[in-house]
């Protein structure tokens, strides 16, 4: 959750510099999961820092190479380049809130089994995602636009469901966002 500062802080800068700041974080965090993995001493020590917050797949140097924090700053640095800034904003949101809110949902109040998710996750998340529909920035003054970002929402929780080899960290936000970006070019 700690990662919504960035599309807040987007809304208020320039492009280009959230592109550098982006690289930057990008750069550093991507050397710093090869120091873990390659480095006993690092892994150690990044662990006892960051250990409470990671999931345990990320814990296993076997399991997964770039923790979650390196691939949702990947996934915002390709929002940023691909999407219009109300688009990489609100993309940002939708895997910040709606995949947390499914996860969590899914976890504690899930029953009802999906391809090893739950439909009460899934309904979370499409729930959230109106709700940021209905809050965050359009690319235009069209009321279709909440619409369209209705559509890419419900498609969107359908697809986390979709057992997809990509982090979906990265695969939720930019699914999203080229879902919505052809259903306005379609419609608008």
């Amino acid at each position: 959750m700690s990662s919504s500062i960035v599309p807040f802080l987007y809304y208020f800068v320039e492009r280009e510099f959230a592109i550098y700041v982006l690289s930057a974080a990008c750069i550093l965090l991507i050397m710093l999961d090869i120091l873990r993995a390659k480095s006993d001493a690092v892994g150690n020590l990044y662990l006892k820092f960051m250990g409470p917050i990671l999931r345990g797949h990320e814990i296993e140097k076997n399991n997964s190479f770039f923790t979650g924090g390196t691939y949702i700053t990947i996934s915002f640095l390709l929002c940023v380049i691909l999407f219009p800034k109300p688009l990489a904003i609100t993309s940002m949101f939708i895997v910040i809130f709606c995949d947390s809110m499914a996860a969590l949902v899914g976890k504690s109040k899930g029953r009802h089994f999906i391809a090893n998710k739950t439909f009460e996750g899934s309904l979370a998340f499409l729930i959230t995602g109106i709700i940021i529909i209905l809050l965050t920035p359009k690319i235009s003054d069209s009321v279709c636009e909440y619409y369209i970002g209705m559509v890419a929402v419900f498609l969107s929780a359908v697809f986390e469901l979709v057992p997809v080899r990509i982090d979906d960290n990265i695969s939720i936000p930019l699914f999203f966002g080229l879902i919505y970006l052809l259903l306005y070019n379609i419609f608008l």
